[in-house]
């Protein structure tokens, strides 16, 4: 079983790759439906029957939420079922065919319901301005730490870090002669910047042989991303912040990360990139990343009051809720998929 965030809090807002995941995936089961619905108990549900019939499933977590799931992935099916609402809401590609909608809304009491519109309402508000505040403050973080690339940037010796990749990269090529010519490439995230403050997952480094990247925020960067262009398959893991940069590169059975959470040195190798860095101004540098640090502070706190939110409007919907209704979409969702009878 293996964990990650399809989708995340960026400097640029919501970031998702849920639809270029399931491009690939067949079938798609997408479920709809608000707050307290329901979705994230089903899937996990899924998951765990899933596994009692002995497949392996990924598990895909809500970055708003990391106790929710956003979608599970069985592997020996090539299945996956995902809560296709905002901010992660995708589109059935073939529907009927590939895609298959299913919204727990229907098991929703309107009656109920318009009896707290008002409230409801205004807690609906008081989560999207909580994102909206959020993700200006990491918006924020972004430009410290665009300044600490630029204050880094002029005492790196560039040409042999891209170098140093190109030779690792190579030899990756030559030993595994699958990474040669692969043209399937995953993008996704294996930490989030929650309301719990840093999520973070290291399921894609069992079993792997390990290299830590070590030096500089503008070193293991440069290093990172001239490997992922250099590797035209496996998994990418992103940074939530700048999804543009690359954390880790997964290739077959190799890892290539800058974080390697709590594993002891005998399990991984170092790349030290220092020797490819001069001397800067560590104090401005170090000054710009209590800076960033700050404002990914700020932001946690308002997405914690974004969730706040939410779990009150989701009391309502619960109230609302046939629960049996959900059972019985739970059931039909399972025999489609081959886990029941």
């Amino acid at each position: 079983m293996e964990r990650y965030f399809l989708g995340n809090n960026t400097a640029y807002g919501f970031v998702g790759y849920y639809e270029e995941t399931l491009k690939s995936v067949d079938p798609v089961i997408l479920l709809k439906g608000g707050p307290g619905t329901g979705k994230s108990s089903m899937l996990k549900k899924i998951a765990k029957d899933a596994r009692e019939k002995g497949y392996d499933v990924e598990l895909w977590y809500c970055s708003g939420d990391p106790s929710s799931l956003d979608g599970v992935y069985i592997k020996g099916l090539n299945a996956a079922v995902v809560d296709a609402t905002a901010p992660h809401a995708t589109g059935a590609d073939l529907p009927v065919i590939k895609d298959y909608i299913f919204d727990l809304a229907s098991s929703l009491s309107h009656d109920i319901l318009v009896k707290n519109r008002d409230e409801i309402q205004t807690l609906l508000n008081r989560k999207k301005q909580g994102f909206i505040r959020a993700y200006q403050h990491l918006k924020l973080a972004k430009c410290h730490l665009d300044n600490i690339l630029e204050l880094e940037m002029p005492h790196l010796n560039e040409a042999d870090i891209r170098a140093y990749a190109a030779v690792l990269a190579a030899g990756l090529r030559d030993e595994r002669p699958g990474l040669r010519n692969g043209k399937c490439r995953r993008r996704l995230f294996a930490r989030a910047i929650s309301p719990d403050g840093e999520s973070n997952y290291y399921d894609h480094l069992r079993g792997k042989k390990i290299y830590r990247v070590v030096g500089g925020t503008c070193a293991v960067r440069l290093f990172l991303s001239e490997l992922a262009g250099l590797i035209p398959c496996g998994t990418l893991a992103l940074d939530p912040l700048e999804p543009s940069f690359v954390e880790a590169v997964l290739a077959d059975d190799v890892a290539i990360t800058s974080d390697v959470g709590h594993m002891t040195a005998d399990v991984y190798e170092n790349i030290n990139l220092g020797v490819y860095e001069s001397a800067g101004d560590k104090e401005a540098a170090q000054e710009e990343m209590n800076s960033m640090l700050i404002e990914i502070a700020f932001a946690k706190e308002k997405l914690n009051r974004a969730r706040e939110a939410h779990l009150a409007a989701e009391k309502f919907f619960v109230q609302a809720m046939d629960f049996g209704n959900n059972e019985r979409i739970c059931e039909q969702i399972e025999k489609q998929l081959g886990l029941r009878e």
